[in-house]
């Protein structure tokens, strides 16, 4: 090579190092403001500011995804500084992001540390079912990993989640499974969590004496530790033991003991609970007016944090502390509304309680038929009770019956084998001396043999050892392929490889949250890409596909119509088989204005493409599209938002069909003012007016369904 030839090379080699001198600093300088802005939140959670911390975390996230330089390690962090603060509707949004880097990095063991943080913020919410399916999700990740470590802590997850549930004695075999590996590697806190559940659990089935034991010991493993807000939470239970046994002032005393040790830390989920607690033990004491200020005071953050069992627990000691005051109307208010909330949680004790304070409200009310029919409802309630309790009872005792004969038949086998050991033993001391002798003739000769093949089965041995080596690491290789690929499937549809409504549900709540939030701080929403647009596209006439050219034909139509949907939507938007022949399309970063053109692009795309089922010539189909901004009327309540959405699009699309198909129709914007002659959908769905396209003639010429009902 000339001179010429190294010159150009040098001036290649610097150009590269200058590129990757300023990525790297892009990035540090992106890392640092990441870390100045997760110190602002946790600023504003120290301040209790609690809506502008969640506000602030959102658009953080927002910002992350959109850069895509945020690490999954710092959407963790984030997450459990949000959960640690009782934010724990925010923090399953950060722990979902951060789930779905690691599971896209495939680091298995992360993913089931933040499968393991998201069960726990739905457990706060009493989220229960949520919270045991992400437990067996992680636990089969721990079982895999052979993970001890973390199946302690799940199976200590799982047991709190079964306790909260109802099921105690259940509860106590996952605890004491997650107590016995704590305390053979010494881990002081995890153990003394655990005793303290035990006990809760032991404290429920009134076991007093047993329950102060373990709270006891709980407390004496961390003394030394100084553990500030686990000695506080202790001490706070250790209150409630005394309350629940009727020594008051002995309950107010450890209450406030614990109390003052709560307010030297942050745990504001912990400090309200130690309020409502003594709250409770002051109304128990005649101090009514001091405990009721104090339950409202709880009340007022368990209703802003959304913890269901804290809102019922609020809820019955205020409506206790009134009944004490005689104000029997305010008890009656607490308690409809708690048999309300508790019904719609099938709690069938909560409903009970809450029926029962109802009951004495009406008697001290004179309304003695009401109470009367409110004794009728208890007494069915009782019913259902006893016999889902007498269901569990009997299945516990059969599974200890087996336990029992299992364990018999075990000792029985175990006597026989050790009979025939010792007949055993008896016929090898007669042979022992004859094969004393001929064994030490071949043992010589052994000896010799044995040097000469020695060094030929170690290097074997080293070649087999090299390649098992090979062979494992391969095989960790295809599990972790194969997990990957066992979460793929579980999120997609098999005939056309879209995503599934599994993982719509799992994704559309953030991405509404973010859409909501964006529209808020940027009220200029014609300009911005900041709108979620969603689509319901059916192809008309599939039936007689079925019909005239089989099922198979079908599926190839299905198939071949989800690769139409890929080329006309981007990757970023979400593309979901919704059932039959409907697909769900959600755009996401696009601008309400879009929706026309987006709709008639596909309902183009569709018309002009010929599918190919097997036969000589191809056949051509044609879709019908409903549409709408997501939420059209921008609801903050996800479920509502969600649903009204979905009837808005099935209703144009509806509309679309009677209007002759192959075309669209949907919702850009609703409107603010009434218009003077609103549409029949605006009608339906009580919209003051709305701003809507279709390919057809005009909005006049639209046959809506309830038109064609009249």
């Amino acid at each position: 090579m000339g001179r010429e030839g190294f010159s150009t090379v040098r001036v290649l080699v610097c150009a590269l190092l200058i590129a990757v001198h300023g990525a790297q600093v892009k990035t540090v300088e992106a890392f640092e403001l990441f870390n100045t802005e997760i110190a602002d939140v946790e600023n504003l959670l120290n301040a209790k500011q609690y809506a502008d911390a969640d506000s602030k975390a959102l658009l953080l996230l927002e910002q992350a995804l959109q850069q895509q330089q945020m690490s999954a390690d710092t959407f963790s962090a984030l997450g459990l500084l949000l959960q640690n603060a009782s934010r724990f509707e925010v923090s399953k949004a950060i722990f979902n992001a951060a789930l779905e880097r690691y599971t896209t990095d495939g680091e298995l063991n992360k993913m089931a540390s933040t499968l393991l943080q998201l069960a726990t913020s739905e457990r706060h919410l009493s989220n229960y079912s949520i919270a045991l399916t992400y437990v067996r999700r992680a636990m089969s990740i721990a079982q895999i990993e052979r993970n001890e470590l973390l199946k302690a802590k799940l199976n200590l997850e799982l047991g709190i989640i079964q306790q909260e549930q109802g099921e105690i004695e259940t509860a106590l075999e996952p605890l004491k499974q997650a107590l016995r590996y704590f305390r053979e590697n010494n881990m002081a806190s995890e153990m003394s969590v655990t005793l303290l559940r035990i006990g809760e659990i032991y404290s429920l089935l009134n076991q007093a004496t047993l329950a102060h034991t373990y709270y006891q010991d709980a407390f004496d493993s961390i003394e030394e530790t100084q553990e500030t807000r686990l000695l506080g939470v202790i001490k706070t239970r250790i209150g409630a033991l005394s309350l629940k046994t009727g020594s008051v002032d002995q309950a107010i005393r450890a209450i406030n003991e614990g109390l003052e040790l709560l307010l030297s830390t942050f745990d504001v989920g912990a400090i309200a609970e130690a309020k409502m607690l003594l709250g409770r033990a002051l109304v128990e004491n005649g101090d009514t007016a001091k405990g009721r200020e104090l339950l409202q005071e709880a009340m007022q953050f368990a209703d802003s944090s959304g913890q269901a069992k804290l809102v019922k627990e609020g809820r019955l000691a205020l409506a206790q502390a009134y009944m004490k005051e005689q104000s029997f109307e305010l008890a009656l208010e607490e308690a409809r509304t708690g048999t309300i909330d508790a019904r719609k949680n099938r709690d069938l004790r909560g409903q009970l309680s809450f029926l029962s304070l109802q009951l004495s409200a009406f008697v001290s009310l004179g309304e003695f038929k009401k109470a009367l029919d409110i004794q009728s409802v208890m007494q069915q309630l009782r019913e259902v009770l006893l016999d889902s309790e007498n269901k569990s009872a009997i299945e516990g005792l059969q599974a200890e019956i087996e336990l029992v004969r299992q364990s018999r038949t075990l000792e029985k086998l175990e006597e026989s084998k050790q009979l025939a050991l010792a007949q055993a033993e008896r016929e090898n001391l007669q042979t022992t001396l004859f094969w004393s002798i001929s064994l030490a003739a071949l043992l010589l000769t052994f000896l010799v043999w044995s040097r000469y093949k020695q060094r030929q089965q170690t290097i074997i041995l080293r070649r087999e050892v090299r390649q098992q080596t090979l062979n494992l690491q391969e095989k960790n290789q295809e599990l972790e392929r194969a997990y990957k690929t066992l979460e793929e499937v579980s999120l997609r549809d098999p005939l056309t490889g879209l995503y599934n409504r599994h993982y719509l549900e799992s994704q559309l709540p953030g991405e509404i949250r973010r859409s909501q939030f964006s529209a808020k701080q940027s009220p200029s929403t014609g300009k911005t890409k900041q709108d979620l647009l969603c689509l319901l596209i059916d192809i008309d006439h599939f039936k007689r596909i079925n019909d005239d050219y089989g099922h198979i034909a079908g599926d190839k139509v299905l198939s071949a119509f989800a690769n139409v949907l890929k080329e006309v939507f981007r990757q970023t938007d979400l593309i979901i088989r919704w059932g039959g022949e409907e697909f769900l399309v959600v755009c996401r970063q696009s601008t309400r204005e879009e929706l026309p053109e987006v709709a008639e692009r596909c309902r183009e795309m569709v018309a002009n493409t010929p599918f190919d089922i097997g036969l000589e010539k191809p056949i051509n189909i044609t879709c019908s599209i409903g549409f709408s901004l997501l939420p059209p009327d921008r609801e903050e309540d996800f479920d509502t938002a969600w649903k009204r959405t979905f009837a808005v699009i099935d209703y144009a699309l509806y509309a679309t069909k009677l209007s002759g198909r192959n075309g669209w129709v949907g919702v850009i914007e609703t409107l603010k003012t009434p218009r003077e002659y609103p549409t029949p959908l605006d009608t339906k769905f009580n919209f003051p007016g709305s701003r809507i396209a279709t390919s057809f003639n005009n909005v006049a010429s639209i046959k809506w369904p309830e038109t064609l009902e009249k």
